[in-house]
């Protein structure tokens, strides 16, 4: 297995992702986090009036496709975040106060942690679309499992 399907692999929606007909990012309130989220949740969005994806477009499977690899690209960026944070909260170990070791931690769940879950939230979201559609997943040359 090459590198790139290794990455690919990790990428793929697990099975322990969901439970009792949801996700487990909808028990965490992944939700919740997304219609408030200060720059592109749901709120923001509505009142901006932006729009991901163009379901008008006459090609809106490519469009779920470029967006799919978009999600992978953002978790990417919040998993190197949570390894920074982590490092730099290890380097500053001798001047964190007890507040910081309890600030720090949510910190980083609500500027990384969560981000991760919501972009795994919506690739799950994006790949439920495109089967339902007749439209392969992107990770369909992986595995046989069904998402």
């Amino acid at each position: 297995m090459t590198i790139r399907q290794q990455i690919l692999r990790y990428f793929e929606p697990k099975t322990f992702e969901f439970y009792g007909g949801k996700t487990i990012y909808e028990w965490v309130g992944i939700k919740t986090y997304k219609k408030y989220l200060p720059t592109t949740g749901d709120i923001i969005r509505k009142r901006r009036n932006i729009t991901q994806i163009k379901l008008s477009h006459s090609d809106k499977f490519k469009d779920l496709y470029k967006y799919e690899i978009k999600t992978r690209n953002y978790e990417w960026r919040h998993i190197i975040g949570v390894i920074l944070f982590i490092l730099l909260t290890i380097m500053l170990d001798r001047k964190l106060t007890i507040f910081d070791w309890f600030f720090l931690p949510i910190l980083n769940l609500y500027i990384n942690i969560y981000p991760i879950f919501l972009q795994r939230y919506n690739r799950i979201r994006i790949i439920r679309v495109l089967k339902n559609n007749g439209q392969l997943s992107p990770y369909e040359h992986l595995t046989k499992k069904t998402v």
